[in-house]
């Protein structure tokens, strides 16, 4: 079921939602002036959890090319063309929830829902939706964190949305290695409709 249900949902056309990571770059140098825009709840919300978090304002990067952890390093050039295709979303620890070339600086964060009030990260992802007209929002991320967490409580039953979470049925060691490295994977063969090259382990929940 997992294939056919990713094989139905153009890509192209969906809301993609992928994780931050750990690892990230340092410096930067992109511009800040992008014209991205979040309600003020969202901001005043980002604004306080940046404030509790190590900062390094050495530069700026697009968040897509700030994160180097194992799904960034091994998507390929797949995740360049979601992104100059406009319709991608990163989670965030520092910054909640990020449009993909949305410049960002360094920082140590992690994803904690309870650092949000309630229902911003929420609003947030379904106003994205609504502003680039999509019907669908596909996303990858692992079953264990607080990102699948906040995917699956956004109320997407009562939404105009269809709603896929991909995650990863993975146990043995190295799990830190492989799932994100098999996320991605799975990411790729989705984008180039591709469902041969899925990974072993890939579970589709339809949500809502």
């Amino acid at each position: 079921m997992g294939a056919s249900v990713l094989n139905a949902i153009d890509p192209r056309e969906a809301l993609t939602i992928l994780g931050c990571s750990k690892g990230k770059n340092r410096g930067g140098d992109a511009s800040g002036g992008t014209g991205t825009v979040w309600s003020e709840t969202m901001l005043r919300a980002r604004a306080g959890v940046l404030a509790r978090s190590r900062v390094d304002d050495g530069g700026l990067r697009p968040a897509w090319l700030r994160y180097t952890g194992h799904f960034y390093r091994n998507v390929g050039p797949a995740l360049g063309e979601a992104v100059e295709n406009g319709r991608t979303l990163i989670l965030s620890g520092g910054y909640g929830i990020l449009r993909a070339d949305e410049p960002i600086s360094y920082y140590d964060r992690k994803l904690k829902l309870g650092d949000w009030p309630s229902g911003v990260l929420e609003d947030a992802v379904l106003g994205e939706a609504r502003r680039i007209s999509a019907t669908k929002v596909v996303t990858f991320v692992s079953a264990s964190a607080d990102y699948a967490k906040l995917i699956r409580r956004i109320p997407w039953g009562g939404t105009e949305f269809s709603a896929v979470l991909v995650t990863m049925d993975f146990h043995g060691g190295g799990a830190q290695i492989e799932v994100p490295r098999r996320l991605a994977r799975a990411f790729s063969a989705w984008w180039r409709r591709s469902p041969s090259d899925y990974p072993p382990g890939m579970v589709t929940e339809v949500l809502g």
